[in-house]
């Protein structure tokens, strides 16, 4: 049933004050966001959700899309939807499905059919990282926009959604040799954000000179903690250095703003379960972290809109 009302109901246009200015999401899993008042105090009305690439076909999971689509378009926020590898894969280890292209038109027909109002689209979140099965096999991710491209006419399509690993120029270079006429690319700039000793820098500026277009920063922010899945410590939890680096992403936002049209920050709220990855804005217990107040700071300058 909610899926009926969603297919006959607009999503609302955010207003923007200037055309120079970025625009700001925020990307979550949990459609409690919504109505979290520490979330509509900022105004906000973007967000980012990555549901697994046949969602469409599991009823299961389309149930969870549903109520978070209802939430975002109760609150007035556009959803930008960025296709994952299927739940319960493993990549690189097993299982690590790489669909088909025609079982991924098959599901984003589906998709299109039941929430055929959601026109920002990502083909395939993070598809250069080695925990997807895009990362060896560049032109089936090509293949993948193709798709949407084709079946998904008028939308907002994010060509291709790369992390600033040191693999991301040749697997771009892979990926232009077949996707058609791409002109908006996405980006997740953790290691411009959070630098550390050893890791290579300059992911941002990478990714402006290695494609033509518009850039989004899909995925970005400050890691409170990051724990490996080997078990080892990138990030001991540090709120401060969190927002040291919720500062530094909106410099360079702010610095390459003639292409970096948008950023979506990730995410809003730290899970209450012990999880590897914590950037979350606001603490499990619904207080609010350091880099939240320079979101709210951010978002009452001329550089950006909500």
């Amino acid at each position: 049933a909610t899926a009926l009302v969603l297919a006959g109901c607009g999503f609302a246009a955010a207003p923007e004050r200037s055309e120079a200015a970025v625009l700001v999401g925020v990307g979550e899993q949990d459609a409690s966001m919504f109505t979290d008042p520490l979330f509509t105090d900022l105004g906000i009305r973007r967000s980012r959700y990555f549901p697994s690439w046949n969602v469409a076909l599991k009823e299961d999971q389309a149930g969870w899309l549903d109520t978070w689509l209802g939430a975002a378009e109760a609150a007035g926020v556009e959803p930008l939807i960025s296709f994952n590898a299927a739940l319960g894969s493993a990549c690189p280890s097993r299982p690590c499905k790489l669909p088909s292209v025609r079982q991924y038109t098959r599901a984003f027909r589906a998709f299109r059919e039941r929430w055929p109002r959601v026109d920002v689209i990502s083909p395939w979140n993070e598809a250069n990282h080695r925990s997807q099965p895009t990362f060896r096999n560049p032109k089936r991710a090509a293949q993948y926009y193709n798709v949407v491209r084709r079946y998904c006419r008028g939308c907002k399509i994010v060509a291709a959604d790369v992390i600033d690993d040191v693999n991301m120029e040749r697997w771009l270079r892979a990926f232009k040799r077949t996707a058609k006429r791409p002109r908006l690319w996405g980006l997740h700039n953790y290691r411009d954000t959070n630098p550390r000793r050893g890791q290579r820098f300059g992911g941002t500026a990478r990714l402006l000179r290695a494609v033509k277009g518009d850039v989004w920063l899909t995925e970005t922010g400050g890691i409170v903690k990051f724990v490996l899945p080997t078990g080892g410590t990138l990030f001991p939890k540090s709120e401060s250095r969190a927002n040291r680096a919720t500062k530094r992403m909106f410099s360079l936002a702010k610095r390459y703003r003639g292409r970096i049209k948008r950023l979506y920050i990730y995410h809003w709220k730290q899970s209450a379960a012990d999880n590897r990855f914590d950037a979350g804005l606001i603490r499990s217990n619904g207080t609010p972290r350091p880099a939240y107040r320079t979101v709210r700071k951010q978002l009452r300058t001329r550089f950006f809109n909500p």
